[in-house]
């Protein structure tokens, strides 16, 4: 009688999740569906249930933000791993560092940047966890803002005066290492950025000698060799304003007025002119870009006009999704796939390498406060384009949405954007920002250290 009543709650918990999960693409996801059902081990064609905890890698975590402190969640699980405790800093914006063992923590007005370790450390075939903590590195410049990585490399512009703050993400584990600032000849403040190429070089931004006073954005690129020393060559590449960048350690691009200007680890400075439709009024210019180590071309927005696929290789720019809603946007894990987040709650999900759309689906979500500030200058609608978004998270095959109680993560396979699994929280969170990284197959396999 038991197992009759049980079998029977499982036919209309079902029935309800279809009902809730339907292929409406309007319909929100916001079902509590399973993944499958208890298998029956005396039934030899009874399918054996696929829990989570098999289907994401065990390196995978949400690092969420909390008053007082970061749980750092193992994500298959739902375990919290470790807290640490200590005030955030209020208006500080947090990144994910390359190998993902890292958050960083820009505080622009306090001029601090903070690093913390999530614990989790990659060596390709296996991991290693240790207790989460704040490093002893620190930096202290002026105006810390716009920050970029590849690889291990990581870069901090820092606009107060033009200078770049360089981090080897490897060397943050020693107690005594400190990142190392360039102050660059030529330069002044400025709301620009810099990247680091696989050549070893940094590409950073400058101002026109004639750009007026008031003008807070770059007009050119020059780079710059490892130890700061500007090579004083534009490449014959002048624009009216610049933002935003990306990078794949091959290429780099800068989004700007006139086009997309390409730099590559050849020491070339390119500009590829704007597609049609683009130009250089408020909002119809390219000035937020993404980028991924694994994705040989990056994605462009444009406030106005929606996003663009930018080929570094083939110096084309294409249209992808045309729209003046686009919130955010982010690459997975590994690049395979890039999400565009627009408003109204819809996720769409692109190929990584072309751009061709895959899926697209209205989510619920969690409120992210800053969507009802739109106003004040184009710079700070650019530069506030920039921050990754605090109710999304995606690792190679999963997107975790915070949702809008902000007790519960709900988890979807991207490429279809199926709801499959519910992570509960014992307390509301602010936000989530990832960490960690993924692997194949075993994930705690014999090694010698």
């Amino acid at each position: 009688m038991k197992q009759s009543i049980f079998k029977l709650s499982l036919f209309f918990l079902a029935m309800a999740s279809f009902i809730a999960c339907s292929d409406d693409d309007s319909t929100p996801i916001i079902d509590d569906d399973p993944i499958g059902e208890d298998p029956n081990p005396n039934d030899p064609d009874d399918p054996v249930a696929v829990e989570f905890i098999d289907m994401e890698s065990d390196w995978v975590r949400l690092s969420l933000m909390r008053d007082g402190g970061i749980d750092v969640m193992q994500a298959d699980s739902g375990e919290i791993k470790y807290s640490v405790e200590g005030e955030l800093v209020e208006g500080a914006r947090y990144y994910t560092s390359g190998s993902g063992q890292y958050l960083i923590e820009v505080d622009r007005t306090g001029g601090k940047v903070r690093f913390f370790d999530s614990g989790i450390v990659n060596h390709d075939d296996h991991g290693h966890e240790n207790p989460a903590r704040w490093v002893n590195a620190e930096l202290t410049s002026v105006l810390p803002t716009h920050y970029t990585y590849s690889g291990f490399h990581m870069l901090i512009f820092n606009d107060g005066d033009g200078s770049i703050s360089y981090i080897d993400e490897t060397r943050l584990e020693i107690p005594s290492y400190q990142p190392e600032t360039f102050q660059l000849e030529g330069t002044k403040n400025h709301h620009g950025v810099g990247i680091r190429l696989d050549s070893g070089k940094f590409a950073v931004t400058f101002q026109s000698e004639t750009v007026s006073s008031e003008e807070r954005l770059p007009q050119m690129v020059k780079f710059v060799t490892s130890d700061g020393t500007v090579i004083d060559d534009n490449g014959g590449v002048e624009v009216g304003r610049i933002h935003g960048s990306a990078n794949n350690g091959s290429y780099g691009a800068f989004g700007s007025t006139d086009g997309v200007i390409i730099v590559d680890d050849q020491d070339n400075i390119d500009l590829i002119p704007n597609a049609e439709g683009l130009n250089s009024e408020s909002g119809n210019w390219l000035g937020n870009l993404k980028g991924h180590e694994h994705a040989d071309v990056f994605f462009g927005r444009s406030g106005n006009l929606g996003v663009f696929m930018v080929d570094p290789e083939n110096k084309s720019i294409t249209p992808i999704y045309s729209g003046g809603d686009v919130v955010g946007d982010m690459f997975s894990f590994d690049g395979e796939y890039y999400l565009v987040h627009t408003e109204g709650g819809r996720i769409q999900v692109f190929d990584g390498h072309d751009g061709d759309l895959i899926t697209d689906r209205i989510v619920e979500m969690a409120d992210i406060p800053e969507l009802s500030a739109k106003g004040g200058s184009e710079t700070d609608i650019l530069k506030d384009g920039e921050d990754p978004s605090p109710v999304l998270v995606a690792s190679d095959d999963f997107l975790y949405v915070l949702a809008p109680n902000r007790t519960q993560i709900k988890v979807l396979e991207i490429d279809e954007l199926k709801h499959v699994h519910t992570i509960e929280l014992d307390s509301p969170v602010h936000s989530m920002m990832k960490n960690g990284f993924s692997i194949e197959g075993e994930q705690h396999g014999d090694h010698d250290h």
